[in-house]
């Protein structure tokens, strides 16, 4: 038998979210995240699985009764699953306030970059981040971190 050398989990290839309704929530996701169909939806599979932009699939699964994605921690926070990395978060912030999808305020987590949370039609929970100072220049990050942290008037 060989032994596996260094790190052998290369990414995050699938992601399974569970849903009431497939469809819906596909809808859901490509009108606010402009994700596309990874493979045609098949409904005896009763699951969609879009794309994201670099390839990794998100299945949505039907189930039935109450679900979530979140789990609490020992303090008891309802702590998401996932964090999914955006660019240009200020945009995609105001898109999803003004398309009604229930969010958190916007944080500042430093050196881990601008964060915030939101919530699928189904209740679960999912983190964006854009880490800014790796994606921006150090003065388009400054004025990102201004006009969203320190409004002026």
């Amino acid at each position: 038998m060989s032994k596996v050398q260094g790190n052998a989990l290369k990414a995050v290839c699938s992601i399974y979210v569970p849903v009431r309704d497939p469809l819906k929530s596909a809808a859901w996701w490509q009108n606010n995240f402009g994700l596309e169909y990874a493979v045609p939806y098949n409904p005896a599979e009763a699951q969609v699985i879009l794309k994201l932009s670099d390839g990794q699939w998100l299945h949505l699964v039907e189930t039935e009764g109450p679900h979530n994605n979140q789990f609490p921690t020992r303090d008891g926070y309802e702590m998401f699953r996932f964090t999914f990395e955006v660019r240009q978060i200020e945009v995609l912030y105001h898109k999803l306030k003004e398309n009604g999808v229930v969010t958190d305020q916007l944080q500042d987590r430093h050196s881990c970059g601008i964060n915030f949370v939101f919530y699928d039609p189904d209740g679960n929970k999912f983190d964006v981040n854009e880490v800014v100072d790796q994606h921006r220049t150090p003065e388009e990050a400054e004025k990102v971190r201004a006009a969203l942290f320190h409004p002026v008037g």
